[in-house]
């Protein structure tokens, strides 16, 4: 009997290790996790400005890294007034520009090209994360 209950507690402590062990390691993950988005997102916005989003918010911006900029060509005979920015490649970052997300969607002429490049609203993505989802 006292073999029984020495292996069953002995069993308990090894199960409460392992989830101990698991926990910790998926707590460094997600921790390091954000950090690389609060990184990139840094690039854009103050640690000040960030603190003060909702978590709904920061999940916006975070899926924005990779999805809120593309490129598009103005079409050829209609002359557009927009501010220019300047960009090394077509694979780029609103934050790589320092840009923030607005309500609305934020255009650009490309400098030297005949492209424009967009910057997704706040709407815009957040409609696009919740279709992702469903």
């Amino acid at each position: 009997m006292q073999l029984f209950n020495y292996i069953s507690g002995h069993n308990k402590n090894c199960i409460m290790s392992r989830i101990i062990i698991l926990f910790t390691f998926l707590s460094l993950y997600f921790i390091s996790h954000a950090q690389k988005h609060n990184e990139e997102l840094l690039k854009s916005y103050s640690k000040t400005e960030l603190s003060n989003f909702d978590n709904e918010t920061i999940k916006i911006l975070e899926y924005g890294i990779s999805n809120a900029v593309y490129l598009t060509t103005i079409p050829l005979g209609k002359e557009i007034q927009l501010p220019e920015i300047n960009i090394s490649n077509n694979s780029v970052k609103f934050t790589d520009l320092g840009l923030k997300i607005m309500n609305e969607n934020q255009y650009f002429r490309v400098k030297n090209t005949n492209n424009m490049l967009v910057v997704k609203s706040l709407y815009v993505l957040k409609n696009e994360l919740k279709n992702k989802n469903n």
